[in-house]
């Protein structure tokens, strides 16, 4: 069975998305967080995913490992001298100098490396390449090795591998696989080379051949070249066969135990020619040993004789193989991590190149966390960690130099290479960089620049791939150290000659990543190289003329740096040195060098190359501006034409603008003739129409010039697109296949296809909102290009433009228009062509526009074809001959060739108005019948085609008059009835799509109404202004309506708002008219914005009307009462208050603080309307404030605090409280951040009505709570508001102590309880009371869910005694009846009241404590009682049952026990709880909630309803992202929403949850808790008591005291048979048993089997405590991936039973019925004694396994299980030294948790009996049981009896019997010395019961037949 974790680990390789990989990372880390121990076992599991062929696993397993390395801790063998691991530079420099003065040389066989001796010509010369892979006999010939063997091969070979022994000649491994010799630089035996899990016989006498390196023995050997060969192949072939089951192994996690070696696999004797002399051996001291790992056999043992003998001696337990070797002193101690990066620093010289991918990825990860501890060990200095921590990482960077070096495997992807090898150990080098003294660094920077110079490496010609991975490994050291390049000037110089070679590198891939080494250090550079900048400049733009093509690796990188460096004034300086000097480098002509770049495919490329442009246009000085003419101006204009990117178009915008100003500096415009043949073609451009969705028209090509100023040839122009008329057919039928005309359009070669969509029109691929823009820019360029055109005095341009306003399309038309309104901005009145513009302006705005526009013909002919297609049916289904049918023009208005007769939309509409009235009337009643159906859908398609185009053609209208409206404007010239003139604009605002169109008629009208206010008369003005204000003020999310509302008092509208998402009949026309509301609501406020901005203060002179349209309204409604004719529907007052409100929110940002004033004064009225008796009125009144609050801060958070929150808390008046808390809660939102400093003012006034007794108020209280509770802890350190009273500070810092406590329990004060409890709290459960004292006295509700064994209990008995205490005192003083008693009601699982009523009676024995369960008649005759009690307890089942009584009780305390059992908020024992009315309401439950959050929001609906919304807000905020984010195919848009959800959630409900884990409070734990859990006997049991005491009574009577061995033998006989029954009937009640068909029927009338759990209650008291621990709890939802929690449980059980028979009901009725989730091993007598330790060791080594079943007799011996932390004893074993030892499985040395202990006891039976007679007291000291008075004689007769006795409690038996026999000092179980003289009867019963001897002897079934008839 694969346990969770093998299958998480699997989720690396097998996750269907990046997302899973990297969440079962996380997850994996997580499980190591919890379980520190498991760090080896888990890198081990992963450890072989980092070979993977996929990329994504590899990655996965290398951010796990990173992960996982993270969370463990830091390596410092020296921390004790509180020196940290990173010394001083300097010191360590001297430090390492004089180590290595008396460092020996390092011997031949030391296989580390070393910088200062790294041979680099001879591993460039002689090492092995590093291609894609090392060819398939070598895979498997290194498969057939364990890990092991295979490491100490490759170490071997290393330096061979790299040449640093000459030329390499290639490791033949069939060689080493076939016999091991021992080489003399091995320091011990090598381990196995064979490792097999299946095969523990060796089936051949395999007899190897000898290395080639040695010849075989001399000339002895006899063989010849070829047979050696022939051998060879044959071994390879038996490595092959082996591969498959050998793979296994390498992909193991764990290997088999060392002693014991298995060879490979069972194949045929391979012969060998001549007997083989092997070197066996040669041991240190000389002598031979014997081999383990030699296939030699002796002669005489047969073949079936396993290699190795049986090992005797204690198992080892098996171990990951990358874990440490622990020495047993434990004092030589090194780097945990050293054996897997061994394997690591391998595999990154591996000839597979996925091999040194996931091992270089590996190695950045742990030498990025744990590099700085790497080769340090214990026992040593720090002077000599540091100096072994150096030769450690030094090796590294030597291994990885020679990847850099050796590495030649590239992916060619499109036109540049990746090397990703060489990345990732550039990375990896980085990683390391960090940890390594500054002279390594320098040492490693030496290397890396011999690589990149390649000068001094004797090569015959450069080699690219070493130069490019040289220069990977100096980026990544220029980007790490950047501290040392400062310092020192050597290492700076190196840098930028080495980038100045790259950069002039012929290989493309090389210049760029030497483009981007300079990047991160340009600053420096430039500050302190300044010589140099004049050389680099020249290399770096001749880099940029070299590149063949825009899509050249390099051109990102290069154009990056020269944007960088051309930020830097010393750089252009430079640049013009260089210009001075040399021609050819003078800015004329190196900025043109730019161009190509204009249109590069990639974005950022194309910004980079505008910056540049933009800093070189800013540059004074001669010559620098050479560049700026016509060909600029005309490639900058271009880039407007066809830019899609908003940024780039607004940069190419600016240098336009730059362009036109120096052009006009330098007189170019008077001077350059040229200048107007380059001007043309961009009016030609900008004038041009464009198409619509599927109907492209695409520009002229021709027209556009390539960078180096040559026009496209016309080939290349695209040809006019066919007009749409002759691609549909004359009947009429549209066309299939439209699409594909676009085929033709060939885009020009340079473009690369970036402009091709733009250039083609292609609506459906760009947008029209793309498109538009590109033509407001343009149309922004030619209007500033024409206001200094005509500045200059030259010949007009302005015929062409006009020309536009009469072109046949409507795009050539709007394009005009706005070009004169651009221009007219700029030119105003004064142009001296304006007169002759506003001609011909004024009938555009005025007249008729032409009947259709030829760039929407298409919707014309759509319209015509399914008018034919209505006629054709006419005349097929209703059978109407042609002649009476109307005939349709076949040209339409708007194609080229229309005349005065074309198909219009008037022909349109009359064919499906009267003429199809008319042809319908005259259908015979036959016709109709058949052809109506047929016709009403042909008509409905017609009528939308229809409706259609009208739609189109009225948006161009609307457009181009809005154009030529805002022109006008822009020229002041307005008529003297604008009437005309303001419906073209105020058209627009109202309905324009296009926010960029509405944004401009917005400014046009901004401009008009200034216009007017300066004018002799206002004109139409105000009557303006109320429009806009009316269309601000329709959008009804925003503004509600009043009379819809009007109805609506006691109720809150902003949570109406929320939850009313009404669903409306017609839904396509609702959300159409919401659309069109929200559109005509950002025209008219963007309108009113600009006016605010643009009149400043005067705002309220310019435009009174605004100022009264807001202030009258509410002064007239809120100065005194509110007028009772307000919700009158004829009054409109109501409607003009909401609106002033909205209109003055809308507005107030853009306000100049010259109008604050008045805001100011409006601000009592503002706060009347929050008191409000309608609710409408309160809701834009809380809006309003709020956004007043965010503008006005100081005054309208002052007027909050002392107006508004006093009136949170009038119990009086509901609508005072509903206004407040409405308004905080928006105030929240609109505020942000800005309300941290008032956070405190807030906070505990809202909290006050989180048990408010409206539903709203507590709803909105307790969401603005939990938003305002996250921002407490970071209010601390603002500084004071401005303008808060002294009174108003002291009282913050009242409310800021509240709150400091209520967010960290710990700063809670100490609560002394007021009554004796009988227990001694422990630290931590002190803090516990005292937090919920705290919650009882702010009557505040919470969750205490620490962790199990932590005492939930007994802090809860402790505050519910003491609230009941403080209410009788109170009361006896006070008499007042809100604290009479009232009892306090405790609900928990049935298998806990007994446990309940227990700890009540040891605690607090003065409370009366009452169980209410039991059957029906029962419970009702408790009833009358219950009032007495001071606490109740009950189960969950009951609570529902009997709500309707318990409902009538008033409780105190209601606590829920478990209480996750109420998760389900639709269950119906969940909506019982949560009717049950109690002051206080407490919830115990020691799984930790988080994982399934509506769980979570079940909880808190019972603690503060609404808390958390309602459960669809709860939704819709937190559950709905978090479960999106999980979703394999989630966006990482989704993951950042569900990441922040759930931190929201977290902080909403942290200050109610109190969780502490065993872990944090371990100083103040024994090292084990022992716990007795009670369960009371099911009905059936308690029958089967009774009868079998009746029964034997007398016969036991007789037999007591008798020495008969028989009479013994009865009696315990008789006592097995009770301890059988107290576990389970079942164990007892089997055929043949007196009673056994009288229990079948009371089982048939229960429905029940005699398994059943509930007749054990052991069993469901077990499934409990398992649910308790977090065992079993169902993952939140299925194919979630939630924490890694859910993968491991929080805790591990071992579950111990006496008898293998209970274990099987354990685990049938238990695990697989109740908790199938729970993932088990078994350990009990049936598993074979050499199985046992396999299954410790995969319980200890895989955390996902939560439970092991042992019975006590197997598993109290010598097994280590610290992976468990609780141990649960269902029965127990009656010499109490063996539960002792069982418990000691888990609590030994190595755990590192507190181990809980449990014993389940049936209460009242001889369980809980002999328990209390013996304590458990023994000598835990010595061990040593006492042997004398064993035997039934030292018990009594009474005491004996007594044991078959059903009682409550053996409460009498405690007392110490007087037998005689030696007092012997005792120490109880918690270390306690035992008085003397107290001695139990049982203290000695050792020899009795020990169970296997007893079993033998006394057989049960005997006894029962004994018993039958």
């Amino acid at each position: 069975m694969t346990s969770r974790l093998d299958r998480l680990v699997t989720l690396l390789e097998t996750g269907s998305t990046p997302l899973i990989r990297n969440t079962a990372a996380q997850q994996l880390a997580d499980v190591q967080k919890q379980h520190p121990d498991e760090l080896f076992n888990l890198l081990g599991r992963i450890l072989p995913y980092l070979k993977s062929k996929s990329w994504d696993t590899r990655t996965a397993a290398a951010k796990a490992m990173g992960l996982i390395v993270t969370n463990a801790d830091t390596f410092d063998p020296n921390e004790d001298d509180d020196e940290d691991v990173k010394k001083d530079e300097d010191d360590e420099e001297l430090d390492v100098k004089i180590k290595s003065e008396d460092e020996p040389t390092p011997s031949p066989d030391d296989q580390m490396l070393r910088l200062e001796t790294l041979d680099l010509p001879a591993i460039l010369k002689h090492g092995r390449r590093l291609l894609g892979s090392g060819g398939k006999e070598h895979e498997y010939a290194l498969a057939a090795m364990d890990p092991a063997a295979r490491l100490q091969h490759q170490k071997k070979t290393l330096r061979a591998r790299l040449g640093l022994e000459g030329e390499y000649l290639g490791d033949d491994l069939s060689d080493d696989i076939d016999l091991a010799p021992k080489t003399p630089g091995a320091k011990d035996h090598p381990p196995s080379f064979l490792s097999s899990k299946e095969n523990n016989h060796l089936h051949s006498g395999v007899q190897p051949p000898p290395p080639p390196s040695e010849p075989a023995n001399g000339e002895e050997s006899g063989l010849s070249r070829r047979q050696l060969n022939q051998l060879k192949r044959k071994s390879k072939q038996h490595a092959k066969l082996g591969a498959n089951k050998v793979r296994v192994v390498d992909l193991s996690a764990r290997r088999p135990s060392e002693n014991v070696t298995t060879p490979l696999i069972n194949t045929p004797a391979i012969p060998t020619p001549h007997p083989v002399k092997t070197e066996n051996g040669h041991a240190q001291n000389g002598d031979t040993k014997p081999d383990y790992f030699s296939l030699d056999r002796p002669a005489d043992e047969d073949d079936e004789s396993k290699i190795v003998s049986e090992f005797k001696g204690a198992i080892a337990p098996e171990k990951p193989f990358i874990q440490p070797e622990l020495e047993d002193d434990s004092a030589n101690v090194s780097w945990p991590y050293e054996r897997m990066c061994e394997f690591l620093k391998v595999d990154i010289l591996d000839p597979n190149w996925e091999v040194r991918h996931g091992a270089a990825m590996a190695l950045r990860e742990v030498v990025r966390v744990q590099g700085a501890g790497a080769g340090r060990s214990h026992g040593k200095t720090r002077a000599e960690n540091n100096a072994l921590n150096r030769k450690w990482l030094d090796d590294l960077a030597c291994r990885l130099l020679c990847v850099l070096m050796l590495d030649r495997f590239g992916d060619y992807i499109s036109d540049n290479v990746v090397a990703p090898i060489r990345e990732t150990v550039g990375q990896t080098l980085g990683a390391l960089l960090s940890h390594l003294p500054s002279r390594s660094v320098i040492a490693v920077y030496k290397c890396l620049y011999r690589i990149i110079m390649q000068s001094d490496l004797d090569l015959e010609r450069p080699i690219w791939e070493v130069c490019h991975g040289g220069m990977i490994g100096l980026r990544y050291l220029v980007a790490v150290r950047k501290d040392l390049l400062v310092k020192n000037s050597d290492l700076m110089d190196g840098v930028l000659e080495a980038v100045m070679q790259g950069l002039g590198n012929y290989d493309d891939d090389v210049r760029a990543v030497s483009a981007a080494t300079l990047v991160p250090i340009a600053e420096e550079f430039v500050n302190s190289r300044q010589s140099t900048l004049g050389t680099l400049m020249n290399i770096v733009w001749d880099c940029l003329s070299n590149l063949q093509d825009d899509l050249s690796a390099s051109t990102g990188s290069v154009m990056d740096l020269l944007a960088k460096l051309c930020t830097f004034q010393p750089v252009l300086n430079a640049m013009k040195e260089n210009a001075a000097v040399d021609s050819e480098s003078s800015f004329g002509n190196l900025v043109p060098r730019l161009y190509p770049f204009l249109r590069h495919t990639i974005t950022s490329v194309r910004s980079a190359v505008l910056r540049a442009l933009t800093t070189f246009l800013q540059l004074e000085g001669d010559g620098t501006n050479d560049w700026v003419n016509g060909k600029a101006l005309r490639l900058i204009f271009q880039n407007l034409l066809v830019e899609r990117n908003e940024g780039v178009l607004k940069l190419s915008l600016q240098v336009w603008s730059e362009l036109l100003k120096s052009l006009d500096r330098r007189g170019s415009f008077k001077t350059d003739q040229d200048l107007t043949s380059h001007i043309q073609p961009l009016v030609a451009l900008s004038m041009a129409p464009f198409g619509v969705p599927r109907y492209p028209i695409p520009m002229n090509a021709s027209l556009f010039i390539k960078p180096s100023g040559i026009a496209f040839p016309m080939s290349a122009s695209v040809p006019a697109k066919s007009s749409p008329s002759n691609a549909v057919p004359t009947d009429g039928t549209k066309k299939r296949g439209r699409r594909s005309e676009k085929k033709e359009v060939a885009p020009p070669p340079s473009a690369h296809n970036v402009d091709g969509h733009m250039l083609q029109g292609d609506i459906d691929l760009v947008g029209a909102d793309t498109m538009l823009r590109s033509k407001i820019y343009a149309a922004k360029a030619l209007g500033q290009l024409l206001s200094i055109w005509d500045k200059n005095g030259l010949d007009s341009l302005w015929e062409s433009i006009l020309n536009g306003l009469s072109q046949p399309a409507s795009s050539s038309q709007l394009s005009s228009a706005m070009i004169v309104e651009e221009y007219a901005k700029i030119a105003g009145s004064d142009s001296k062509y304006m007169s002759a513009l506003c001609d011909k302006l004024r009938p555009i705005v005025e007249g008729d526009r032409p009947p259709w526009y030829s760039d929407i013909a298409c919707y014309l002919h759509v319209a015509r074809a399914q008018c034919h297609s209505l006629l054709n049916a006419f005349r097929d289904h209703a059978h109407v001959p042609s002649g009476r049918l109307p005939t349709l023009a076949v040209v339409v208005q708007g194609d080229s060739e229309a005349g005065p007769n074309a198909f219009s939309l008037s022909d349109a509409e009359k064919v499906i108005g009267p003429d199809f009235d008319r042809l319908k009337k005259n259908l015979a009643p036959a016709q109709r019948i058949t052809a109506l159906q047929v016709l009403n859908d042909t008509k409905a398609t017609a009528e939308n085609a229809v409706s259609e185009a009208r739609d189109a053609r009225e948006l161009r209208d609307m457009r181009v008059k809005a154009a030529a409206a805002g022109a006008l404007v822009g020229f002041k010239d307005i008529p003297k009835k604008p009437g005309q003139l303001i419906k073209g604009m105020m058209d627009s605002v109202k309905k324009e799509e296009n926010a960029e169109l509405q944004q401009r008629s917005a400014t046009a009208v901004a401009a008009m109404v200034e216009y007017y206010t300066t004018a002799a008369k206002r004109g139409p003005v105000d009557k303006v202004i109320g429009n806009l204000v009316k269309y601000c003020c329709v959008d009804t999310s925003e503004t509600p309506e009043f009379h819809h509302n009007a109805n609506l008092q006691e109720s809150i509208l902003s949570l109406r708002k929320e939850e009313d998402r009404r669903e409306h009949p017609d839904a396509a026309k609702f959300e159409k008219e919401a659309r069109d509301a929200k559109i005509m609501r950002r025209g008219a406020k963007d309108a009113l914005e600009q006016l605010a901005i643009k009149f400043g203060a005067q705002l309220t002179e310019k435009v009174p009307n605004l100022a009264t349209l807001v202030e009258r309204p509410l002064t007239q409604a809120l100065s005194g009462d509110l007028p009772e004719d307000i919700v009158d529907p004829e009054n409109d007052l109501g409607q003009e208050v909401v609106d002033g409100l909205s209109t003055l929110r809308a507005l107030l940002p853009k306000f100049d603080p010259g109008l604050y004033p008045w805001v100011v004064k409006l601000m009592p009225l503002v706060v009347k309307a929050l008191q409000c008796r309608l609710s409408v009125i309160r809701y834009a009144a809380a809006k309003c404030f709020a956004t007043i609050c965010s503008v006005v801060t100081v005054e309208g958070m002052t007027m909050l605090v002392e107006k508004v929150l006093p009136t949170i808390s009038n119990a009086l008046d509901v609508h005072h409280r509903q206004g407040a808390v409405e308004c905080i809660y928006h105030l929240i939102h609109v505020m942000e951040d800005g309300i941290l400093p008032y956070v405190i003012f807030l906070v505990v006034p809202v909290l006050g009505r989180m048990s408010d007794s409206d539903n709203d108020v507590r709803l909105l209280a307790t969401t603005s709570f939990a938003t305002l509770v996250k921002l407490v802890p970071l209010e601390a350190g603002i500084p004071d508001p401005p303008g808060l009273s002294e009174e108003l500070l002291k009282g913050r810092d009242r409310e800021r102590k509240f709150m400091s406590q209520m967010l960290d329990s710990r700063k809670v004060e100490e609560f002394q309880l007021p009554v004796a409890i009988k227990a001694e709290l422990r630290p931590y459960q002190q803090e516990g009371v005292n937090w919920l004292a705290f919650l009882n006295r702010y009557n505040l509700h919470g969750i205490l869910c620490d962790d199990m064994g932590l005492g939930k209990t007994l802090q809860t008995i402790c505050i519910v005694a003491s609230d009941h205490h403080m209410r009788a005192e109170e009361f006896a003083k006070t008499q007042k009846p809100e604290v009479r008693k009232v009892p306090s009601l405790i609900v928990c699982p049935p298998s806990l009241s007994g446990h309940w009523q227990q700890e009540v009676k040891q605690y607090a024995p003065f409370l009366n404590c009452a169980a209410y369960v039991g059957p029906p008649a029962e419970r009702s005759r408790l009833q009358g009682s219950l009032a007495e009690a001071d606490i109740v307890v009950t189960s969950y089942d009951i609570c529902r049952n009997d709500n309707d009584f318990l409902r009538t009780i008033s409780w105190n305390y209601c606590v829920l026990d478990e209480g996750h059992l109420i998760k389900n908020p639709k269950a119906k024992v969940t909506i019982a709880v949560k009717r049950i009315q109690s002051n206080h309401r407490l919830i115990l439950s020691g799984t930790p909630i988080q994982n399934n959050v509506l769980e979570l929001w079940s909880l808190f609906d019972f603690l503060m309803p609404g808390f958390l919304g309602t459960e669809k807000v709860f939704l819709d905020r937190f559950a709905r992202p978090i479960a999106a984010s999980r979703f394999s195919k989630s966006s990482s848009k989704e993951q950042e929403a569900g990441a922040l959800a759930i931190e929201a959630l977290h902080k909403q409900v942290l200050p109610f949850l109190l969780r502490r884990l065993k872990e944090e409070v371990l100083n103040d734990l024994p090292p084990k808790i022992i716990q007795n859990y009670y369960c009371d006997p099911s009905e059936l049991q308690k029958k089967l008591f009774e009868d079998f005491t009746k029964k034997e009574q007398k016969a036991l009577q007789e037999r007591m005291g008798s020495s008969e061995k028989s009479d013994k033998e009865h009696i315990f006989q008789a006592l097995q048979y009770m301890r059988r029954l107290c576990n389970s009937p079942a164990l007892v009640v089997k055929e043949g048993h007196k009673q056994y068909n009288e229990v079948q029927d009371f089982l048939q009338t229960k429905k029940s089997h005699i398994r059943d759990v509930s007749h054990a209650p052991k069993l469901s008291a077990l499934r409990d405590l398992l649910l308790d621990c977090g065992i079993g709890v169902d993952p939140s939802s299925e194919g979630d991936l939630t924490t890694g929690g859910s993968y491991v449980s929080p805790h591990r059980a071992l579950i111990f039973c006496q008898m293998k028979e209970m274990l099987d009901i354990v685990q049938s009725e238990v695990l697989r019925k109740l908790l199938p989730s729970v993932q088990y091993l078994r350990l009990d007598g049936g598993v074979e004694a050499t199985k046992r330790q396999d299954i410790v060791n995969r319980f200890n080594s895989d955390p996902s396994y939560d439970v092991l079943l042992l019975t006590t007799s197997v598993g109290g011996l010598g097994l280590n299980l610290t992976g468990a932390d609780t141990v649960i004893f269902v029965e127990h074993d009656w010499n109490p030294q063996k539960d002792i030892q069982a418990m000691d499985r888990a609590h030994r040395i190595g755990q590192k948790k507190v181990v809980n202990v449990y014993r389940l006891i049936t209460r009242g039976t001889l369980e809980e009996k002999i328990l209390n007679l013996q304590r458990f007291k023994i000598d835990v000291a010595s061990t040593v049981v006492n042997q004398q008075n064993a035997g039934l004689n030292t018990m009594d007769t009474d005491q004996l009896l007594d044991l078959f006795n059903l009682g409550e409690t053996a409460e009498h038996a405690e007392k110490p019997t007087e037998a005689g026999g030696n007092e012997v000092d005792m120490v109880d179980i918690d270390g306690e010395v035992k008085e003397k003289g107290k001695k139990g009867w049982l203290d000695d019963l050792d020899e009795l019961w020990d169970e296997r001897q007893y079993e033998a002897e006394y057989n049960l079934d005997s006894f029962l037949t004994t018993m039958k008839g």
